[in-house]
């Protein structure tokens, strides 16, 4: 659901100089408001969840070497292979340069690729470093319900000792270590709540849909409000309260879509879909932005100022649809999988006809024929 969320910030465009934001008055406060209310809690959204999956799927008993290994090969390998292609898309759509120096200045603002600030690709930053810190601290303390208390303490005060630190060195290794200190505050977080989310979904089993949709109005009421009542200039104060909010609303609609799934036949096909997404989501946010621009400048194309809802309508089509035809139609090169972190793909397994019966000799080729 997070990854939805992503896709639809792009669509409306991070600011006035991107997205469908770009094609109507930079000063439409409709299109702005609808963007800084998603992104108030969407990207807590997906940070949160993947503090709960180190904390279902982490061990903590897990040599280092593994742990690095597997950061290394699912995001560290898709950053270096995707971060200068997608910059090199982006500054290309401006216009293709028709001299040599034109070319020269593209390439030379490709190392700047694998830097948080360049791309989308500051998620995979933050991803990389706080999984990696969360093993570690489990690693050293265990992973108890106390453990998990200081790890989210510990989360809190390094953000405010980094900003306390922060005139202290470069701008550069400031803003970074701030980035990565603010987010870890929402992986902690996730981490922290974990072992509770269990519990919390029996009971949501228990209630009626009527008591679940009214609970989700009330979250995204509460999330609208503070939106709302905090000025721009506390906007920090903003995500930092919508995150959660956020999350609690994701986690109550998982808990309805997983009981309608169980139940109707019509709601389990989106249930799994929701699964399937999901288990990709790393893929959709490696490839969704070239779906959503290329289906906007191609619609921009063929019907000059069209209406904004079609271009809402079919920039989250494209988003939603590229990405998983995409990987449906290379799932199974090796190379893709590679570079997008995936593992590879089981060998297949002999069948039992294949096998020699017992007391058989196995029958060997001449080579003739």
């Amino acid at each position: 659901m997070g990854i939805g969320l992503v896709i639809v910030v792009h669509v409306l465009g991070v600011d006035a100089h991107h997205g469908v934001r770009k094609l109507f008055p930079a000063d439409r406060a409709d299109l702005q408001s609808a963007f800084e209310f998603i992104h108030s809690f969407n990207m807590a959204v997906m940070v949160m969840c993947s503090g709960v999956a180190l904390a279902v799927f982490g061990r903590g008993d897990r040599p280092w070497n593994a742990v690095l290994a597997k950061k290394v090969s699912t995001l560290l390998v898709p950053l270096s292979l995707w971060a200068p292609l997608l910059l090199l898309a982006q500054t290309l759509s401006g216009g293709w340069p028709r001299e040599a120096e034109g070319w020269r200045d593209v390439l030379r603002q490709l190392p700047g690729a694998w830097s948080p600030e360049a791309t989308i690709f500051w998620f995979v930053h933050v991803l990389f470093w706080c999984s990696l810190a969360g093993w570690l601290f489990s690693r050293l303390t265990g992973s108890g319900p106390w453990h998990r208390g200081v790890y989210f303490v510990g989360a809190l005060v390094a953000h405010g000792a980094v900003l306390l630190w922060n005139d202290r060195v470069s701008p550069d290794v400031g803003e970074y270590v701030a980035l990565l200190t603010y987010w870890n505050r929402f992986f902690a977080l996730g981490v922290l709540v974990q072992p509770v989310l269990p519990a919390v979904g029996r009971v949501l089993l228990r209630w009626s849909v009527a008591w679940h949709v009214l609970l989700g109005l009330g979250l995204l009421g509460l999330l609208g409000g503070i939106h709302a009542l905090l000025a721009r200039e506390h906007y920090d104060w903003t995500c930092t309260l919508n995150g959660p909010l956020g999350f609690c609303l994701v986690f109550c609609l998982a808990v309805l879509l997983r009981r309608l799934g169980s139940r109707h036949e019509p709601w389990r096909g989106l249930w799994r879909g929701v699964c399937f997404v999901g288990s990709i989501s790393m893929q959709f946010y490696l490839f969704h932005l070239y779906f959503v621009s290329g289906a906007r400048v191609l619609w921009e194309r063929v019907m000059p100022g069209a209406p904004l809802a079609s271009h809402l309508i079919l920039g989250a089509l494209a988003g939603g649809v590229g990405p998983w035809l995409l990987f449906s139609l290379l799932k199974t090169w090796p190379l893709f999988r590679w570079g997008v972190g995936l593992p590879p793909l089981p060998l297949p397994r002999p069948s039992m006809q294949d096998a020699p019966r017992s007391g058989e000799t196995p029958a060997v080729s001449s080579g003739v024929g």
